[in-house]
């Protein structure tokens, strides 16, 4: 009763196995882009909007887990702070391992 849930923490709607590659590889991509100066944070937020218009127009079906939206909107505050850098890396990195271990398993 009290023992670890082997339910997932991460909760999207309308997943398709293209939907999560998809997802996975942006947000790899995403994490590896450098945001030390202004101009890469400026340009973070160019891909970043690219990788959302395809997710509307690509997959509409696609509600994301909700982190990946704080994911999305704050690359100007982990160019500042490492510590939320490092958390929110973790956290996405652990949602790329579900979007890839769920598609092999559905």
């Amino acid at each position: 009763m009290f023992g670890k849930s082997n339910k997932s923490p991460f909760y999207d709607i309308g997943r398709s196995p293209e939907a999560a590659d998809y997802l996975a590889s942006q947000l790899e991509r995403l994490m590896a882009l450098p945001l030390t100066a202004p101009a890469e944070v400026e340009r973070w937020y160019e891909d970043c909007d690219a990788v959302q218009k395809v997710l509307q127009m690509q997959f509409p079906q696609f509600e994301p887990f909700h982190e990946v939206w704080h994911f999305f909107a704050d690359a100007d505050i982990r160019g500042r702070d490492t510590g939320y850098r490092h958390r929110q890396h973790r956290l996405m990195s652990e949602y790329v391992q579900h979007l890839r271990n769920e598609k092999r398993e559905g």
